[in-house]
């Protein structure tokens, strides 16, 4: 009976059908592009008003293996734009964590708008619209190549390649690469300027219908590439759809003139002005700025225990955008004064983050002044 019993389970096992195979889409990758809505500041009347841009400056371009799903995908900023026609005071309207927008901030801090009076309660909003590398824009996944977040992979390689082009696999060896002279090319403050020249070569190694292929449209710049390419040599051997970025870095763009500590020191403050550091705090530029080139300060306010540890701290002001008060406050949370008997109420430190020139000594200064780290 035990026997018998065991067949008849098998039997039936044997009749069940095997379960349904499920398909699941390989895993891609996602080219992610913020685009920006119209600027609108308040008019003398309370209407809000388009204001002009004279100099719009792209966020990066991003690539992540992540879709769209669950995602916030817009962020929306209001800030103040000065006589000059410089956006200030930036600060993001929700506190949440909005995914591959690191570059958004900088980016709009380069841009320009017509100078003329002063603006406030101005505010603009950025929609990522990412879609798969595959069906990307080839401008945009070109753009992406010269700037990258993480190493390119072999699929944008061959996303970026003309169809039919035999430049690659293996690609030329490089006899001479010639480049412009970017000390004369206009300087762009706070802006990455770039250019993608095509080419082919002839038999003897020259370049041949060179042309510009995209970049960031600066003529100056484009016509240095161009000629930088012709002036170039490779190995013999004939070769089509050839393809080289150049860019230019971003000329620094200087902070605001910040307050002094004493203008802005609370009223009753007890923390002498000038202390030093048990722990000192860690000097961290933030990483998107300092690739712009862009500086900035940030007015930071906290008590201090009798112990020596910071609390209550707080942004008084910063400038261009809040994230240089972000940066510095998480700092400030992070060091340590001297204890004291009673501890202070009221300290106020002025946080400078201030571009580096190449070969230039690191800079002394009496307030927390993060400098760029080497590269």
């Amino acid at each position: 009976m035990i026997a018998l019993a065991s067949s008849a389970i098998a039997l039936a096992a044997a009749q069940v059908p095997p379960p349904a195979m499920i398909a699941v889409d390989p895993p891609q990758q996602y080219l992610v592009r913020w685009t920006r809505s119209p600027v609108l500041c308040a008019a003398a009347d309370g209407s809000m008003a388009t204001a002009a841009m004279t100099q719009p400056v792209d966020p990066g371009r991003t690539l992540t293996w992540a879709g769209s799903t669950g995602l916030q995908r817009t962020l929306t900023l209001t800030f103040r734009i000065d006589d000059q026609g410089r956006p200030l005071s930036l600060r993001r309207e929700s506190t949440g964590y909005v995914a591959d927008a690191q570059d958004v901030m900088p980016a709009f801090a380069a841009s320009r708008f017509a100078a003329g009076a002063a603006r406030e309660r101005c505010t603009v909003t950025f929609t990522d619209s990412r879609s798969p590398l595959s069906a990307a824009p080839v401008d945009d996944v070109r753009a992406y190549s010269v700037f990258p977040s993480a190493t390119p992979t072999e699929a944008v390689w061959r996303r970026i390649r003309p169809a039919g082009a035999t430049c690659y696999d293996p690609t030329p060896d490089v006899l001479l690469r010639a480049y412009p002279d970017f000390a004369k090319l206009p300087e762009q403050r706070g802006a990455l300027a770039w250019s993608m020249v095509g080419f082919d070569i002839e038999r003897n190694g020259k370049p041949v219908a060179v042309r510009t292929v995209t970049g960031s449209s600066q003529p100056a710049l484009d016509a240095a590439a161009r000629q930088a390419v012709q002036r170039s040599r490779f190995v013999a051997g004939a070769r089509t759809g050839c393809l080289f970025p150049y860019f230019k870095a971003p000329a620094t763009l200087p902070a605001p003139i910040p307050p002094e500590e004493e203008a802005v020191r609370p009223a009753g403050a007890t923390c002498p002005s000038k202390h030093g550091w048990v722990r000192a705090p860690q000097l961290t530029y933030p990483g998107r700025y300092r690739r712009r080139s862009i500086e900035g300060w940030a007015m930071i306010a906290y008590d201090v225990a009798p112990w020596g540890e910071t609390g209550n701290v707080r942004v008084l002001s910063a400038e261009p955008t809040g994230e240089f008060g972000d940066a510095a406050m998480a700092m400030i949370r992070n060091a340590s004064l001297p204890p004291s008997q009673a501890g202070y109420i009221g300290c106020v430190d002025r946080v400078r983050y201030v571009m580096s020139k190449p070969g230039a000594p690191e800079r002394i200064d009496p307030t927390p002044t993060p400098l760029p780290p080497p590269d």
